[in-house]
């Protein structure tokens, strides 16, 4: 990041000061008594003057060096810069244009501004929310409508620009905020400044005090990886990773941004006729955005692409630009240091075919990936405020959808710092790749970062290793130093609560649920996101501990304040509406709980999409529900929906998609056929053998539902069950007293808290 200019203005004025009244004196001893003395007298008065306000400069720039110095952008005289006086637009992160073809400022990186259809949304915004976040894909103008919005509604304001490699920056820039009257916090890409020892809810607070609006832009990817894939819920199992900062970003008031331009927005753009860049992509807007054709995001993927070829003498530069793709894909969202990328971008030339290629030196390589192409930006940036690192074209890793490389997870791993890990850890759970995210988990928590043991938790839950995943969390809040943020401790304590009910404690687990809720209404208030989506993990165990009465009360109040501060599409409202569906049928309403689930379903299909986690886990209950009603055949086609879903989010070796296979094979045999049961179940058996292992819980129920069906040894299950589970466990009892009673009616297994 460019820091502009130094501090040393104060010190400088000091030594003019004490220069000119030296001379002064020197040349009042050539003069008259008279005369000389007066000049003397008014140097010296002039210099007092001016040795005050120097000194105050240097007490100002002291208290700048110590407390919000490091890692915010400054002026050339130390302080914080106002948004009128910012002109250089690459500093706040917009993506350069060609020079060439303006004649409203010959050789300028950035064309003229054209208004778009969302920028009087922007500026309104920026009036009245402390937290305003645009977002859109890469190359959608984002950075460019929102800085242009915050100039014209907040010029006199101070830009403050955290650089989001500085561990220390967002903690300085919170400490700048409160000596200004009216600031911007610039948050550009803001997942940078998610994760471990990122944005939290505490610090947000910290950062958007009355006067102050933080000004954050994001990739609709990234967004989409925080909010709508992982959800709101307070619920650990669903993968998320993350909350901090997805929790951050849904108190944000948010304003998307398309990348294709609409017709009245090109139609301004053929407004600056003479400047030929807009003129141009005013011309193909049927094609491209016109932002995107500016920053030549497309002819940019082609480059990279087309340098494969081996005619094309880049491919060692392509193997560097994948390198830099992959790493960003599993989670590395730093800038990258130049000898990671070359030691990954050598798998990736292994791969494509190596020396066959006939690769060029590493030098060329570099040289061309950097060089700005089509005059615009180069596939990879050098990094201002890091040296020999590089930050990554940001259209690219959107456009791609390629795996990640097996040994790139345990190279990243081996040498990132351990809040990366975390990153890298939960990327790899997007990813399924869930022995790299426990080798990423273990390093960060080896290392202090104690907001690791939620993703470590989450695999050890996920695989029923439930009272190691609460041993895990309470080793992690017993440890945690002093300083630690205390919203990620919020945050362990929630994972706590879910995962301590799961195994079985129940009473504790709504204890520790209620305190939590407690807490979120006394910080934030009753209408508060945060507050509404704690209420989730009170309802739940006041369900499970046979309440389901009280829990639907809870629930229903839960969603009236949701729905009257949030609105009907909101998440929360959406998670909302799930727990009152869940307890209308715990209450045995079943009928107005197959309507619940239904209108659930279709109206989290539309806004969220049919593979969110929101979407398959209403339409898996609501499968369970047509069931109960007694439509058996519906209830099946609902699950082999729920199977497609679960396999679809989170792969085909993960328990929760073994759990609905089991619940399809079941209803399979009871309502078509045992030989129809078993074509399912013998797939499933090895699957879980293959993936859990022998003695996992779900390979057992597995194998007693072959037993139900007649191909398997009851007395051999029930030996293995009595050795691999609870003297008590269901299947255990089952197959015991199945033995006794071998006409007793079928009876399918369905873990708990699931």
């Amino acid at each position: 990041m460019r820091m502009w200019g130094n501090r040393s203005g104060g010190w400088w004025l000091l030594v003019t000061v004490a220069v000119g009244v030296s001379g002064v004196s020197w040349l009042a001893r050539l003069l008259p008594g008279v005369v000389g003395g007066a000049m003397v007298a008014v140097a010296a008065t002039v210099g007092a003057a001016l040795t005050q306000r120097g000194q105050r400069l240097v007490e100002e720039a002291a208290s700048r060096g110590g407390d919000s110095g490091d890692g915010l952008l400054h002026d050339r005289q130390g302080r914080l810069p106002r948004l009128r006086d910012i002109d250089d637009l690459l500093v706040i992160g917009v993506h350069p244009a060609a020079p060439e073809g303006s004649t409203h400022a010959p050789g300028s990186r950035v064309p003229p501004f054209v208004r778009r259809d969302r920028s009087a949304e922007i500026e309104d915004a920026l009036r009245t929310e402390r937290f305003v976040l645009v977002f859109g894909e890469s190359t959608a103008g984002k950075s460019r409508a929102a800085f242009e919005a915050a100039q014209a509604v907040l010029p006199q304001a101070a830009l403050v620009l955290p650089d989001p490699t500085e561990p220390t920056a967002l903690r300085a820039a919170a400490t700048a905020v409160r000596r200004e009257r009216r600031s911007v916090v610039w948050l550009d890409d803001v997942e940078r400044y998610l994760g471990a020892g990122g944005l939290t809810l505490h610090l947000l607070e910290r950062l958007a005090p009355p006067g102050v609006v933080v000004l954050a832009t994001i990739r609709a990817q990234e967004r989409a990886r925080y909010m709508d894939v992982q959800g709101l819920a307070r619920d650990p199992s669903d993968g998320s990773g993350g909350r901090v900062g997805r929790d951050v970003l849904a108190l944000a008031r948010e304003i998307r941004l398309d990348r294709r331009w609409h017709a009245e927005e090109v139609a301004r753009a053929r407004e600056f006729g003479d400047d030929r860049r807009l003129a141009q992509a005013a011309d193909i807007a049927d094609r491209y955005g016109v932002a995107e054709f500016l920053a030549a995001g497309p002819q940019l993927l082609a480059a990279w692409q087309d340098a494969w070829a081996p005619e094309g003498r880049h491919v060692r530069g392509a193997a560097l630009v994948s390198a830099a793709v992959e790493a960003r894909r599993a989670g590395w969202n730093r800038p990258l240091p130049a000898e990671l990328l070359r030691d990954l971008h050598e798998r990736q030339l292994t791969a494509h075919g190596g020396i066959r290629l006939r690769p060029e030196s590493w030098e060329e390589a570099l040289e061309w990936a950097t060089r700005p192409l089509y005059a615009t930006s180069g596939l990879l940036i050098p990094y201002d405020s890091a040296p020999d690192a590089y930050t990554l074209f940001d259209y690219l890793p959107d456009a791609v959808d390629d795996p990640v490389l097996d040994d790139t997870w345990e190279r990243l791993i081996a040498v990132a710092e351990p809040e990366v890990c975390v990153d890298i850890g939960w990327a790899a759970i997007r990813e399924v790749r869930h022995t790299a995210a426990r080798d990423a988990f273990q390093r960060a928590l080896d290392n202090g970062v104690v907001v690791a043991a939620a993703g470590l938790a989450l695999l050890l839950g996920q695989n029923w290793r439930l009272d190691e995943a609460c041993q895990v969390l309470r080793t992690a809040l017993h440890s945690a130093p002093a300083d630690t943020d205390r919203q990620s401790l919020y945050e362990l304590r929630s994972d706590l609560s879910w995962w301590t009910g799961g195994a079985g404690n129940k009473e504790e687990a709504l204890e520790l649920a209620t305190e939590l809720h407690e807490e979120a209404r006394l910080r934030y208030g009753e209408d508060h996101p945060e507050s509404i989506a704690t209420a989730f993990h009170v309802t739940r165990w006041t369900a499970h501990l046979g309440r389901p009465a009280a829990a639907l009360d809870l629930a229903l109040d839960a969603l009236e304040r949701s729905l009257r501060t949030l609105g009907p599409t909101h998440r929360v409202t959406l998670d909302c509406r799930f727990e009152v569906a869940g307890c209308t049928a715990a209450c045995g309403r079943t009928a107005e709980a197959v309507r619940l689930w239904d209108e659930l379903a279709d109206d989290a299909t539309r806004l969220l999409g049919p593979l969110d986690r929101l979407t398959v886990d209403a339409r898996w209950n609501l499968a369970g529900a047509v069931c109960d009603a007694g439509d058996t055949a519906l209830g099946l086609r609902l699950t082999e929906e729920v199977v497609d879903g679960r396999t679809a989010l989170y792969g085909a070796d993960h328990p929760r998609t073994f759990v609905v296979r089991l619940q399809q094979a079941a209803l399979t045999a009871s309502s078509v056929g045992r030989d129809e049961a078993l074509a399912l179940l013998a797939p499933l058996h090895q699957d879980t053998m293959r993936a859990l292992g022998p003695e996992h819980e779900l390979t057992l129920a597995a194998r007693h539902q072959l037993a139900l069906c007649g191909n398997a040894d009851l007395r051999a299950l029930l030996t293995d069950c009595e050795r691999a589970l609870e003297p008590d466990h269901p299947l255990t009892e089952d197959c015991r007293a199945r033995l006794t009673d071998p006409n007793r009616p079928a009876w399918h297994y369905e873990p708990p808290s699931w």
